[in-house]
């Protein structure tokens, strides 16, 4: 019978540390847009989203922000209700949601990342049942895709899957992914799914939203390749480190990182090989872009201190913030290895009637 080494460390409680044990999903993604109303029509037309919530709170301070003193107005907004494949529980547990967020003070500054090896938030993606309706669908409210729906390597035996990249008014890359149903009996318009994350050092990431968020990997993606630049049609643009245009092949690595047994709307981490990653992550809270994502915990005090404890170096402290229509939330934002803006919300309790025996 074999016997574990005594040298061995012991097995990591990952309840116990980090915020696994906190983390009830992922709650949304934050887009700054400079015309709420503009974008809000956009993304009902084009992406498989509605409105749902209005969030129009007063002036407020939003010191994780660093913004002392300012108002932003947004929409709450979810996959519809018939975009969701048959047994598909949306309704009993929520995906991951969008902010569409127009900041009124200070106003919106700066573009979206225009090169798609840019450092920071790059895309948000959906998976759609038909994609080149979707992509017509996109022609015919104005988008702007970056190339007509082709195909992306993504491991090294040559597994591909078909999709197309394209900008909301601001610039913002949107994705869409082809879902179809081998069997030709099911289309449906679409949902939600992942959004990418560029970084600067893939195993540094891993073990960050491992270990300290705790999330789990999905799938393990690295071409062994480079393949054209317009694989994809991910966006415009690649730049070289000194911020020239690049213009070669390209090739990257990647995880798909969910949370537990909810894999509808994970995190693609996914570092530039080919060329090397670019830029900063938006240094402004109301910078135009997909700005942060967010996470829902049960004890936003406690996560605080877990991050804490796990190191985390710029955790500031719990807010409220008064988000008018949408209600009051607790938050506290924090940022990963690379910068990118992280947020935590703590969730609202359900209204109970407790049993005469509780």
């Amino acid at each position: 019978m074999a016997h574990a080494s005594a040298s061995a460390p012991p097995p990591v409680d990952r309840l116990a540390v980090g915020l696994r044990g906190h983390i009830n999903r992922f709650s949304h993604t934050v887009i700054n847009v400079s015309n709420l109303e503009r974008a809000v029509a956009f993304y009902e037309a084009t992406f498989p989203v509605r409105r749902v919530k209005r969030i129009n709170g007063p002036a407020q301070s939003y010191t994780g922000l660093g913004i002392k003193q300012g108002q932003f107005e947004g929409w709450v907004m979810e996959n519809k209700k018939d975009a969701a494949p048959p047994g598909d529980l949306i309704a009993e547990f929520p995906a991951r949601h969008l902010h569409l967020i127009e900041w009124k003070n200070p106003t919106p500054v700066g573009h979206p990342y225009r090169e798609a090896n840019h450092v920071g938030v790059y895309r948000q993606n959906s998976l759609v049942g038909n994609l080149d309706e979707a992509y017509a669908n996109v022609l015919a409210h104005g988008g702007r895709p970056y190339g007509a729906p082709s195909d992306i390597i993504l491991t090294p035996d040559g597994f591909k899957v078909r999709v197309f990249g394209f900008r909301d008014p601001d610039g913002s890359t949107l994705e869409m992914i082809g879902a179809e149903d081998p069997t030709g009996k099911v289309s449906y318009p679409g949902m939600m799914h992942h959004c990418n994350l560029n970084v600067r050092d893939l195993e540094r990431s891993y073990r960050f939203y491992h270990d300290v968020i705790g999330l789990d990997p999905q799938a393990y993606l690295e071409p062994s390749a480079l393949q054209p630049a317009s694989n994809g049609s991910l966006g415009d643009a690649l730049a070289n480190e000194d911020g020239s245009a690049y213009l070669g092949g390209m090739n990257f690595a990647a995880t798909l990182m969910g949370l537990r047994s909810d894999s509808r709307s994970p995190l693609d981490v996914l570092q530039w090989h080919t060329p090397k990653p670019y830029g900063e992550a938006y240094p402004l809270a109301n910078h135009l872009g997909i700005i942060r994502v967010a996470f829902e915990v049960d004890d936003i005090d406690a996560a605080r201190a877990r991050l804490v404890a796990a190191g985390q170096q710029d955790v500031g402290a719990v807010e409220q913030w008064d988000m008018g229509d949408f209600g009051k939330r607790r938050v506290l934002i924090f940022r990963d290895p690379d910068g990118i803006w992280l947020e935590l919300i703590e969730a609202v309790p359900y209204p109970a009637v407790m049993p005469p025996f509780a």
